[in-house]
């Protein structure tokens, strides 16, 4: 931790502590650790011009021999993408010699502080669809070539649909949406529709450390789940084929293709993004593959057919040099969403019962409530009266910062909250961070009713609709405190949350549709066979 003092010195001091790592070649978990802890804090604590001043000394003297170390660490300062188009461009530039672990590492090390919304600047517009595109790109093309995973193309069987091969980058445990997602259109496809479905869970995402790049990313991985086995979650059963190797690997690799062609599916769906072996298949044209995303915004995928996260073409917003690849492939869609189970029973709070309770929902409190929300919460506080907020989620940091808050003993963090639903039933209004994710928990306070209050972009964003969406900080408190305090207001935009939620959460239909899409997958497969696409 960096000591209090003035700003000059501060600043001399944090450029001094990351000159010496910077230059420290024996770099442990532990080194590691500590230093994507400072950055983070300086990046909190210090202002935008403190940030450029000490990235712009810290370009000045740091050794120029480590290129993704230092240039990973000047974009967690001042959030500039040039930064990691730098990197890119220095890894693209080594061509075989760079190692594909390291090569992918770096992709999801990127892509993990672009869902936090690190980045800045007028970059932004183009670098997901241009730089990071191509680079992903040309890694999948790079793992085909080098470690010799082209699949071969495989016959297409006439008739429907029969066999679905449902590929996913992480697959945990039922408290994680992402995987209780994957399963429930697994089982839907199963169940409902009479095919049969396997999920074949890869894991690769990084689950160890292969560079130096500031902060690392390396993933959960449920150990547990190796092997081919029955799964059953909420009262159904699926097959799994999971695979829990940590190294991102030539030899892990090959034996999930060989499995996957073994298992000889009609389609293949890409559950997510940047999903490497669904794509390995998907740019050789081996098989029908067509790709659902978990998060709104650009999803980088190879298929042929990329599902939209909502009905709106996203891809309008992608600057028109770099649209082609991006629209030729949307599809609209809805994710849609199956409420988990719940008792019923009443969660506890702290707060007496008929406190107006404002909450706050996410797996990444720490990271996405920053200092401006507070603020903002704070000052919703004041305007209602009575009123009380509540953070759902597991933190660490976040109970310690609302100490200086004026309304600190109306604010209560409640940690990680198994039965959301059953928590909703106590609240009055959901207040949706300024983050990329967050679809899960919006999806269902509208289903149990409780009006949402989100900026217009990202996950929440897109779930709830334009109703609920607010344009600024003063039309964010506005909106809060009326439905805190105005009961007439509440009941409308009660009554709103569940007609919208019964627009976007049929996942049954979302599963008919992503069927239709796949027969078009199909199609478009066969004709390019044949010459004639």
């Amino acid at each position: 931790m960096m000591p209090e003092t003035g700003p000059s010195d501060r600043l001399s001091a944090a450029a001094d502590a990351l000159l010496v790592f910077l230059a420290d070649r024996q770099v442990n978990a532990e080194k590691l650790n500590s230093f994507s802890a400072l950055c983070e804090e300086l990046r909190r604590d210090l202002d935008l011009d403190s940030r450029l001043a000490l990235a712009e000394r810290i370009e000045r003297q740091a050794p120029p021999n480590d290129t993704i170390r230092l240039r990973s660490v000047l974009f967690l300062l001042t959030g500039d993408l040039y930064h990691y188009e730098r990197i890119l461009h220095y890894l693209l530039l080594g061509g075989d010699s760079a190692d594909p672990a390291v090569l992918h590492f770096v992709h999801w090390c990127m892509m993990r502080q672009l869902f936090l919304g690190v980045a800045q600047g007028e970059k932004q517009a183009s670098f997901v669809p241009c730089d990071l595109f191509r680079y992903y790109t040309a890694l999948v093309r790079q793992l085909a070539r080098r470690w010799g995973l082209t699949p071969a193309p495989a016959p297409l069987r006439d008739g429907p649909i029969r066999r679905v091969a449902l590929v996913t980058n992480q697959f945990t445990n039922q408290g994680h949406q992402p995987t209780r997602d994957c399963f429930d259109f697994a089982a839907r496809l199963q169940d409902d529709f009479g095919l049969d479905v396997a999920i074949i869970n890869v894991n690769c995402l990084p689950n160890r450390v292969e560079s130096v790049f500031i902060p690392p990313m390396v993933a959960e991985v449920a150990a547990d789940l190796e092997g081919v086995f029955a799964l059953k979650m909420f009262g159904r059963q699926v097959k799994v084929a999971s695979f829990t190797e940590p190294a991102f690997s030539q030899s892990k690799l090959s034996v999930i293709v060989d499995s996957i062609d073994g298992y000889d599916p009609d389609l293949i769906v890409a559950f997510g993004g940047s999903n490497i072996v669904a794509d390995l298949f998907a740019d050789a044209g081996a098989r029908p593959v067509v790709s659902i995303p978990t998060s709104s915004g650009i999803t980088l995928s190879l298929a042929p057919i990329v599902l939209g996260y909502e009905e709106e073409d996203h891809t309008r917003s992608v600057p028109a040099l770099y649209r082609a690849p991006f629209a030729r492939r949307f599809r609209p869609f809805t994710f849609g969403f199956t409420p988990p189970p719940s008792n019923g029973m009443r969660v506890e709070t702290g707060f007496p019962d008929g406190t107006a309770l404002f909450v706050v929902v996410g797996t990444r409190l720490d990271k996405e409530v920053q200092a401006e929300m507070l603020d903002l919460f704070d000052d919703i506080l004041d305007l209602s009266p009575g009123a009380a907020l509540v953070f759902a989620g597991e933190v660490r940091e976040l109970p310690g910062r609302l100490g200086p808050l004026r309304n600190r003993d109306r604010m209560r963090c409640l940690g990680h909250v198994a039965d959301i639903r059953a928590l909703y039933g106590s609240c009055r209004v959901f207040l949706n961070l300024p983050r990329q994710g967050g679809g899960g928990g919006t999806a269902y306070a509208l289903a149990e009713g409780v009006p949402v209050v989100t900026y217009g972009w990202g996950d929440g964003a897109s779930v709830s609709g334009p109703e609920f969406c607010v344009a600024d900080r003063d039309a964010y408190l506005d909106r809060a405190v009326r439905l805190a305090v105005d009961a007439d207001a509440h009941a409308a935009a009660a009554a709103a949350a569940r007609e919208r939620f019964a627009m976007v959460g049929d996942r049954r239909r979302c599963v008919e549709r992503l069927l239709a899409y796949g027969e078009e997958a199909r199609s478009l497969l066969r004709a390019e066979r044949a010459g004639t696409n």
